[in-house]
């Protein structure tokens, strides 16, 4: 599945948010449809104080056909600068209406088929590749989570605190050395 460039009329965005453009994008999938409309801008300061319009411009406006599609439309903002980390956060996370991507500090606004590229392996992960395992390499581990928590003290005193420390740096500790090694 692939987002496509797709002719819709975004009148009722374009002519209140002049200064941000917009084009929709859409799956190529009809089983499991995903519509992305992605707006460029020149500054952080115009996605901080549009966002939550737009959004509620598309909620009122943009209804994509079928009952699966209105639970998968991605608002998804390019821009120039970069966004202050706790506005970023508060956008992508804010569940109103539309799932909300931001993609900021490009530099320049991109040309289409490079945001689609982003959209592309941002919301379907298209740059993911799987590579076959061989079993029974010595590169094979297993871990399995309860044999590292298991017999965890959980009560509040020094000695167990130290003792759950000690347990989550091993386990990060044993990840860090096998997280490089090709699979």
């Amino acid at each position: 599945m692939h987002l496509l460039n797709k002719e819709h009329d975004l009148n009722f965005l374009h002519t209140k948010f002049k200064e941000m453009s917009f084009k929709l994008f859409v799956s190529n999938d009809e089983g499991s449809y995903i519509s992305c409309v992605a707006c460029w801008c020149e500054s952080a300061s115009q996605v901080v104080d549009n966002w939550s319009a737009i959004q509620n411009y598309l909620s009122v406006f943009y209804q994509p056909p079928g009952d699966i599609a209105l639970w998968n439309i991605y608002l998804a903002f390019f821009c120039t600068e970069t966004l202050p980390i706790w506005e970023k956060y508060k956008i992508e996370n804010d569940k109103y209406a539309v799932r909300k991507l931001v993609l900021d500090g490009t530099g320049t606004i991109l040309p289409n088929a490079e945001s689609l590229t982003l959209l592309n392996n941002h919301l379907l992960g298209a740059d993911l590749e799987l590579t076959e395992r061989n079993k029974g390499t010595e590169d094979e581990f297993s871990l399995s989570l309860g044999d590292y928590v298991r017999g965890t003290p959980l009560d509040s005193t020094f000695e167990s605190r130290e003792t759950r420390a000690r347990r989550i740096d091993n386990i990060i500790e044993f990840l860090s050395q096998n997280e490089n090694k090709k699979s």
